[in-house]
């Protein structure tokens, strides 16, 4: 499996974007040295929002071209946050961003959960956010075309378990063909055990379970009703487990292996082949509200134990670089 992890300070929560002290590129690129042992090959992921008019805003981490390197390349998401729909501007905004960050990009990610129609941190309550979807995704796969780049084009989804949920339908009709013949992967935002509990270790619907339920649910279900195939692969592009109110440094390191290793004995059943961890340091380790407390690191980049737990499982799991990796 290709792993990554997301390395800025800023979250998204269900209102608003929390914020903290701002980024340290030095530690970052320290604790980056750190995971990446034997030559292990990540990406990094970061976040730009396209607000219409060919604005682009919040861009987290600041400059994340200075993080990229032969073995560390970006896994950009555009967001989409326009309050009406452009297809031109957008669609040339696209072809800007890709000629920035040019063959840096491993993947590029159109849209933030569009399927997540009624919250602040989804693209999904965007006027015609199936249409920018649709428009954005063949537009990337063209210019990456045009410039004979490898960067892989997709999008990412929540699990989706509301029958009046039409999204995948949306995905699955005629007029979303081109799309299907067009995307690299799919990426999937799933945080067990954070904003639904699941059961005590060892009890029914337990966390291996829940994992596992989910995972075969999207592939199995919504995958299925968006005529998806098997051959597209699932990318994990967001997963983790905060620390605070009550959540112990300790048993985010029990959780987060935990998940890993499930996800990871699922890879040829359901074809996952890419996982991103949420994220490297706290947005601030003082505020006991989970969204500010994920990282792996506190936000002076101290290290929680979850931190070596993840540098193990990369260096036990990971992709080595290839001459394909640095290509």
């Amino acid at each position: 499996m290709t792993f990554g992890i997301y390395i800025g300070s800023v979250a998204g929560t269900d209102s608003e974007l929390a914020t903290g002290e701002p980024d340290n590129p030095s530690k970052i690129k320290s604790a980056l040295s750190e995971i990446q042992q034997n030559d292990s090959f990540i990406v990094i992921r970061g976040y730009i929002q396209y607000l219409g008019d060919s604005k682009l805003a919040f861009e987290a981490p600041e400059n994340i071209l200075q993080y990229s390197n032969e073995t560390r390349k970006i896994d950009l998401v555009l967001c989409y946050r326009s309050i009406s729909y452009q297809r031109d501007d957008w669609e040339n905004t696209i072809k800007t961003v890709i000629q920035r960050f040019g063959s840096k990009l491993y993947s590029l990610q159109i849209t933030e959960e569009p399927n997540l129609r009624v919250s602040f941190a989804g693209d999904g309550g965007f006027e015609n956010i199936d249409k920018a979807l649709k428009d954005g995704v063949l537009t990337a796969k063209k210019e990456i075309n045009r410039l004979k780049y490898q960067t892989k084009v997709g999008f990412n989804v929540v699990p989706s378990f509301n029958p009046a949920d039409n999204f995948w339908q949306v995905i699955g009709s005629d007029e979303y063909l081109e799309l299907r013949d067009a995307i690299d992967y799919i990426g999937l935002d799933f945080y067990p055990d954070v904003f639904r509990p699941v059961a005590e270790d060892g009890e029914p619907n337990d966390l291996i379970e829940s994992v596992k339920n989910v995972l075969r649910y999207v592939r199995n279900v919504n995958f299925q009703e968006g005529k998806i195939p098997q051959s597209i692969p699932i990318h994990i592009t967001e997963n983790g487990w905060p620390t605070g109110e009550q959540r112990s440094y300790e048993r985010q390191a029990v959780v987060i292996e935990k998940v890993v290793r499930t996800i990871h004995s699922l890879k040829s059943e359901l074809n996952i082949n890419h996982y991103e961890l949420f994220s490297l340091r706290d947005t601030n380790s003082s505020v006991e509200d989970k969204f500010y407390q994920f990282g792996l690191l506190r936000d002076d980049y101290s290290p929680k134990p979850a931190f070596s737990i993840f540098c193990k499982l990369i260096d036990e799991l990971t992709q080595r670089v290839t001459a394909t990796n640095k290509s």
